[in-house]
């Protein structure tokens, strides 16, 4: 899970166009249930969709109501765009025309899933043309879609941090809702990525999670009386950052604050027992210059023409949790500063990972004529350490804290109460 990035925002642009051929929530996927329905975005231009299901199933209108057709038990479909409308083949010969609007695609055993480009879903499955591609939206009940995200989030867990794994349900159900509230307007609430919260449908279950999700079923974050977000992060390398740090211009948010995660009466931190806790970078003069050419512009504004070479890298500042609160970065073309989260993304390695985390040091190292010749980056913690550290809570958990302690301690001053 990571903060979204401007890549995201222009998925979200581009998939826009398609909100007024994509049918609105569907209430019929929650009868005989009380979560809400979320929209996840499998793909947000795909060149195509392969489809079937684990039983038979319906094509519909984009009201979700109207029959266009009955596929056989486990008969495939693709799916295509052409000009701007929706075209389906079936694998039996049988061919959809193409459409203006979107099409839903339904199982019709309850216990049936959906099957999108190989991988089970459970609820149902929208198509729309967006542009000359296809967006894929999976919809289906919140606590559903928790079973596909869990798992993925806080990896597999043994029986002694089954109280880690419960406060990641609770976490990502309090991210999920959120998302849900405000994405009035757009075709989907999430995507089923980094970029909100990874997803992998049906494929991704496990008992453990699907009993932790059981047993939390409903319980949200709640600051002030309102239901909140749970932002969480791999590791904070021994303390949290407030959002303000990371995310410029958040607004301040109490719950949200720097907490450290210490262990009580020793030096070391809860999530110290993360392998990759430490780390360090090397970047050389080309490394950096081919990474700003390619990253800064989406960070810093005014630069016209080349970003030119890097000169100089220097720390600007920390913040009160420690972290880095700023990159100077001096070309021969001028001079800019990018701050909070934005660094990761700035300062890439050849093989364009983003850097693990804010929470580092950077060290220059210089040509005897005075040009850049490398830096070295050293660093803690995975993530953008705002919220939930999920190795600080897993070593909670095997320290015997509770799940609903775990999670007021990374959310100081919420209360844990049932949305539904």
């Amino acid at each position: 899970m990571r903060r979204a990035q401007p890549a995201l925002a222009a998925l979200i642009a581009l998939a826009a166009c398609a909100a007024t051929v994509i049918p609105a929530r569907n209430e019929a996927i929650q009868a005989d249930r009380n979560d809400p329905v979320i929209r996840v975005a499998l793909a947000t231009s795909a060149p195509g969709a392969a489809i079937g299901a684990t039983g038979s199933w319906r094509v519909y209108a984009a009201d979700a109501k109207t029959l266009l057709y009955r596929p056989s038990a486990r008969d495939s479909w693709q799916f295509e765009a052409v000009g701007g409308r929706i075209r389906g083949v079936a694998a039996s010969g049988m061919n959809m025309a193409a459409r203006s609007g979107g099409v839903v695609l339904r199982p019709v055993e309850p216990d049936a899933f959906m099957v999108f480009n190989g991988k089970r879903y459970r609820g149902e499955i929208v198509i729309a043309p967006a542009g000359e591609a296809l967006l894929v939206i999976n919809r289906l009940g919140l606590e559903s879609y928790l079973r596909g995200v869990v798992p993925l989030e806080i990896g597999r867990r043994l029986e002694p941090e089954i109280a880690a794994v419960k406060a990641q349900a609770v976490a990502a159900r309090s991210y999920a809702h959120t998302r849900i509230r405000t994405s009035l307007g757009r075709p989907f609430d999430v995507v089923g990525t980094v970029a909100n919260q990874v997803y992998g449908g049906a494929d991704a279950e496990t008992s453990m999670t699907d009993i932790a999700i059981s047993e939390t079923r409903g319980v949200a974050l709640h600051y002030a009386g309102l239901p909140v977000d749970g932002p969480y992060h791999a590791s904070c390398g021994g303390r949290t950052a407030a959002a303000g740090e990371v995310f410029l211009g958040s607004p301040d948010r109490p719950y949200l604050r720097s907490v450290s995660d210490r262990i009580p009466g020793s030096d070391g931190h809860y999530c110290d027992i993360y392998a990759r806790s430490a780390w360090t970078r090397m970047l050389d003069a080309s490394e950096i210059n081919a990474s700003l050419e390619r990253y800064l512009r989406d960070h810093v504004s005014g630069i016209r023409g080349g970003v030119g070479r890097a000169m100089a890298i220097d720390e600007a500042g920390r913040t009160g949790s420690g972290r880095l609160a700023g990159l100077r970065i001096r070309t021969d073309r001028g001079s800019h500063v990018v701050r909070g989260n934005g660094m990761r993304f700035v300062i890439r390695p050849s093989n364009g990972e983003i850097l693990p985390s804010t929470y580092f040091s950077a060290r220059s190292v210089r040509r005897a004529n005075g040009d850049l010749e490398r830096v070295t980056l050293t660093g803690r913690g995975n993530g953008h350490g705002v919220g939930m550290c999920q190795w600080g809570a897993i070593g909670r958990a095997r320290a015997g804290q509770s799940w609903e302690s775990i999670l007021q301690t990374y959310f100081p001053g919420t209360r844990l109460e049932t949305l539904y």
